[in-house]
């Protein structure tokens, strides 16, 4: 396989990727209360979506095509992995929403590294000179860290019981503060 064969189903295995980010984002927000979340949800299924187009721009960029079969593949393969977490819930306080946070959480780490090897390949694919791969990683450093934040608060929520946080947040209030 031509090297420029093998890039070209590298993008698109990440574009077949963004695809089942996108349909597991949407679960997630239907399942928010209108609001912050709902809001923060909507908008990065929009940046993922940016980023799709960036994937197929490259791809044409090349000379090659998208993968109506990878991307099939990919959004079957969320399908099928949203089972289990529709199973658990995606609710607030439900494990599936906490397993679901930390999918994203690595998808958005496998764009960023994407977007690190892109540039380091820019020299040699004169085709992608205007693309700014740095600000595409730094834009998925803050995803990244945005998802995070809301995948250790469902951490807390989903895997402690009421009781363990409630005896922690008792022992908290009973504490004395310490005299200046």
């Amino acid at each position: 396989m031509p090297m420029d064969d093998k890039l070209n189903r590298y993008l698109n295995d990440h574009l077949a990727g963004s695809a089942g980010a996108v349909d597991l984002i949407e679960s997630i927000a239907k399942c928010c209360e209108e609001g912050e979340d709902m809001s923060f949800y909507k908008e990065l299924g929009h940046k993922v979506e940016q980023d799709r187009k960036i994937l197929h721009e490259l791809i044409l960029a090349t000379g090659k095509k998208s993968s109506g079969v990878l991307e099939a593949a990919g959004k079957m393969t969320a399908k099928a992995g949203r089972l289990k977490l529709k199973w658990e819930g995606l609710e607030p306080g439900e494990l599936g929403l906490f397993e679901a946070l930390e999918m994203l959480v690595l998808g958005i780490q496998g764009k960023r590294i994407l977007w690190v090897v892109l540039r380091e390949l820019q020299p040699w694919t004169p085709e992608w000179e205007d693309i700014d791969f740095a600000a595409l990683e730094a834009e998925a450093i803050a995803q990244r860290d945005a998802v995070e934040e809301r995948r250790v608060s469902a951490a807390m929520d989903a895997l402690l019981s009421a009781e363990r946080r409630a005896k922690k947040l008792a022992e908290r209030e009973t504490q004395v503060l310490p005299r200046l």
